[in-house]
């Protein structure tokens, strides 16, 4: 409907135009009021002609409205256009706002005038100016009858969306509502009456006829007034009372109570005697008229039993109302009593019996004095008790009173009887007779632990003294019976005391969590009754961790020995240390200090080697291994760790002696069988069997083996005969000098010469010929001869050579060259060695094998900064 609505106010905004130039008519939009932002209202260029584009601006200051420059489109803003608001007395949709607008060419430009006419929508519903509107009818009021309601609604919209029509809600029907153009009219549908209601409310709504219809509502609230329609009554007409004859001037005799259904004045009663009440009766008894209380006003007559009299309630404008009373007096008395005799032992007003009596033990007797027999039977004790009453055999006037049932000191202590006999004539009377009876406690109770086991917890190295636990039991007798005594029954008394009376239980010592973590208590509470009665707990104290020891290692000091030739990570050994605290007191690091890159150790505390080793370089090394634990304060314990290096046989003998392949010894034909001509000495830097040597001819000849002999243990080279049969010349053996090595004996060959001859008379030929042989690479022991050695011959042996002279020549001119080369070697050797002598320094243990001779310090580790290094090489 609404788009429908938008599409010819657009389009009979297009159909209005004006002449351009020189056009001066007013262009007329029509808008619809709360319309969206950015909606089309019209454009104020439709109807100029120009060859050229036109430019508009909007002259008029607006916030609903905005102009497109170069369109000429008129649109509504963000502010919503609300015709109430900007036309709040337009009733004939006339509202209308005025625009001034220019608009220009390059040819020509114009003023012109827009007007805009804001019409009505249905956003504004029926209103009443009252929440409530109130009227008051008589509930005597015909059917049918009509009352005015003044009270419209208001709509703020105008022609159909403000033109209204009304309903009525009435739930109960009693009401309806007859609608004119001026005026409303609420019709009577039924009899009214305020004693039922006398309030009716009802909604009355209002509608307009605009799209969507809206409404609004008050509420109608129609009051009943009371009219005198009802009369007194008396809820009962027959009265009977009783009166004791001692009763007192101006007490109450009865009060009489008429009820009339109407309110305010028509409710109002009035009471007055009956004209048939004699005057006697009036004087003794006083009315009040207004409130209809009957008091007594004179002293009853002894002679008279009951009084008769009629009492009228009148209303206004009703019958009188009329209530009979009938008055008795009582007759008087006398008043029985009750007495008692105790058979119990009397106690503070009462009497006193132990808990432990039987039942059917009689404690008390009831005598009843009653000369009217006014008590009715049979008595009867007013409250549950553990006694009961039991007539006598004797009297029908005498009871007895006894126990029921067992008593218990504990459950009560003490009861309050009441002996109660109700009266025969006159029910407001009782026959009462009180009787205290106090319970005595026997020690027929326990003493009782709250809990009969308990667990507590205490820190180590507590202060002696402290109180771990109050222990209390309980007993419900009383006096000596309840009173209660600690002890412990089981438990080391010096380690844990309490105090008797008070259950405080102590620890004397300071506890060690490491020598004992719990300790196991029974405590025993007594009474004091006869015979004493008792109650046991047990107490299991846990000692609680502190951290109080360091981690400590499963020796002073660990010595481990490993082989020199140890892989890389291998095991050295394992680092035994332990921590007898619990938690973090008893989680610990194992490191190590003052070391070298030689050692480490992981998280399993296994020492692993890192680096290499050498036996003849570093026997032993020596370090510390700290243990930290994790508690607060943290713990430390230290420990001297020694890893001695065992040898392994990775050195082969060294020959001292000779110096060198090249050198010789004379022995002249004359030395004597069974004498030492020379030595082989070989040392060997390992250790033990790696180190002992042995020293045999390698590849030995005949020549030389029945001439020489080479000692095993020394080396020593033994002349084993007479050299008389031997020709004298250069005895060449090759010596081998072997260790004891295991798995592999290690060994090294050396030349030994001998020189078989008187004398050396050329030094550099013999020399030369060492040369010769050397060259020959020969591997065998082997004999240069020359002449038969003559016994004690003083001159040299000619040498006899079985070779030609041209080798002869030869060999000697070879042996020149090689003679020179050789001594150069030799040379260079001899320095060599010695080089090596003053660089490696020389083990005692090759000459003693498995001694040990090097001093190392060992000493604690608060002295080790103080301690001087041994001397020889310091670890890598």
């Amino acid at each position: 409907m609404r788009h429908i609505q938008r599409y010819f106010l657009l389009l009979a905004n297009i159909l209005q135009t004006v002449n351009f130039p020189g056009a001066t008519a007013e262009i007329i939009f029509h808008v619809l009021e709360e319309q969206d932002p950015d909606t089309l209202i019209g454009n104020l260029g439709n109807g100029f002609l120009s060859p050229t584009p036109l430019q508009y601006k909007l002259l008029t200051h607006t916030n609903y409205f905005l102009l497109d420059v170069d369109s000429g489109n008129l649109y509504t803003t963000a502010d919503k256009l609300d015709r109430e608001s900007l036309c709040p007395l337009d009733t004939t949709d006339q509202c209308s706002l005025n625009l001034d607008v220019f608009i220009s060419s390059p040819e020509h430009s114009e003023f012109t005038k827009a007007k805009l006419f804001i019409l009505d929508i249905n956003d504004n519903p029926p209103y009443f100016s009252e929440l409530t509107y109130t009227i008051s009818i008589p509930e005597d009021t015909a059917v049918g009858s009509r009352f005015v309601i003044d009270h419209f609604a208001k709509d703020l919209d105008i022609q159909l969306n403000g033109v209204l029509s009304y309903q009525l809600i009435c739930p109960d029907n009693i009401f309806t509502l007859d609608q004119h153009p001026e005026f409303l009219m609420l019709v009577v549908l039924q009899p009214l009456d305020h004693e039922t209601q006398s309030e009716h409310r009802m909604t009355l709504i209002a509608y307009d006829d605009g799209f969507p219809r809206l409404s609004g509502n008050t509420t109608i609230i129609v009051q009943i007034t009371d009219i005198n329609d009802n009369c007194p009554i008396f809820p009962a007409n027959n009265i009977s009372v009783t009166l004791p004859r001692n009763m007192s001037l101006g007490d109450k005799v009865v009060q009489f109570q008429a009820v009339d259904a109407d309110d305010g004045v028509n409710s109002a009663i009035e009471y007055f005697y009956s004209v048939r009440v004699p005057e006697s009766i009036k004087k003794l008894f006083n009315l009040d008229s207004s409130t209809g209380l009957l008091t007594l006003f004179a002293p009853l007559e002894d002679e008279v039993t009951h009084y008769k009299l009629s009492v009228l309630a009148i209303g206004q404008g009703c019958f009188p109302a009329v209530a009979s009373l009938t008055i008795n007096v009582q007759k008087i008395r006398k008043k029985p009593k009750m007495e008692l005799r105790f058979i119990a032992l009397q106690y503070n007003g009462g009497i006193s019996i132990k808990e432990d009596v039987p039942p059917g033990t009689i404690v008390a007797i009831l005598d009843i004095i009653d000369p009217d027999s006014s008590i009715s039977r049979p008595l009867f004790i007013n409250e549950s008790s553990p006694f009961l009453l039991r007539p006598s055999d004797s009297s029908p006037d005498t009871f007895l009173i006894l126990t029921s049932s067992p008593l218990d000191f504990e459950l009560r202590q003490q009861y309050d009887i009441a002996i109660i006999g109700n009266s025969t004539m006159d029910e407001s009377f009782v026959c009462k007779e009180d009787l205290k009876i106090h319970i005595e406690d026997i020690n027929d109770n326990n003493p009782k632990f709250s809990k009969n086991f308990e667990e507590i917890f205490i820190e180590e190295n507590n202060v002696p003294g402290d109180v771990i636990l109050t222990l209390s039991a309980s007993d419900e007798d009383s006096g000596f019976n309840g009173e209660i005594s600690y002890h412990l029954l089981d438990g080391d008394p010096n380690v844990f005391s309490i105090d008797s009376s008070s259950g405080i239980l102590k620890v004397s010592i300071s506890l060690d969590r490491e020598k004992k973590s719990s300790f196991t208590i029974q405590v025993l509470a007594m009474d004091h009754g006869s015979p004493s009665k008792n109650d046991s707990c047990l107490i299991v104290v846990k000692v609680l961790d502190q951290n109080d020891n360091p981690p400590t290692f499963a020796s002073n000091e660990f010595t481990f020995f490993i082989p020199e030739d140890l892989p890389y990570q291998g095991e050295v050994g394992y680092i035994n240390v332990t921590d007898v605290d619990t938690g973090l007191g008893g989680d610990f690091s194992v490191h190590l200090i003052n070391t070298t890159s030689l050692f480490s150790m992981g998280l399993d505390r296994i020492l692993r080697s890192e680096g290499s080793f050498d036996y003849e370089k570093e026997l032993m090394y020596e370090f510390w291994v700290e243990a930290r634990d994790k508690g607060n304060p943290s713990l430390t314990s230290r420990v001297k760790v020694l890893v001695f290096i065992l040898d392994v046989n990775d050195n082969a003998p060294l020959i001292v002696l000779p110096e060198s392949n090249f050198s010789y010894v004379l022995v002249p034909p004359d030395t004597s069988q069974g004498s030492s001509v020379t030595k082989v000495h070989a040392v060997d830097y390992d250790a033990g069997l790696n180190g002992v040597i042995t020293y045999t001819e390698y590849r030995e000849t005949e020549l030389t083996a029945s001439l020489f002999k080479v000692d095993a243990k020394t080396g020593n080279i033994i002349l084993k005969e007479s050299t008389s049969s031997h020709h004298c010349g250069l005895y060449q053996l090759l010596v081998k000098a072997s260790d004891q090595g295991y798995p592999e004996a290690l060994s090294t060959i050396v030349w030994v010469n001998i020189l078989l001859n008187q004398s050396i008379s050329n030094r550099s030929y013999v020399e030369s010929l060492i040369m010769m042989s050397r060259t020959s690479m020969t591997q065998e022991s082997q004999v240069i001869t020359l002449a038969p050695c003559p016994k004690y011959q003083s001159t040299n042996a000619p040498f006899t050579w079985s070779l030609t002279a041209p080798v002869a020549l030869a060999v000697v001119s070879v042996s020149a060259i090689f003679c020179m080369a050789g001594t150069f070697l030799f040379l260079c050797s001899r320095r060599r060695n010695l080089r090596k002598k003053k660089e490696k320094p020389k083990s005692p243990d090759i000459e003693i094998p498995l001694k040990l001779n090097v001093d190392y310090c060992a000493k604690d580790w608060d002295e080790v900064k103080y301690c001087d290094p041994p001397e020889g090489p310091s670890p890598p």
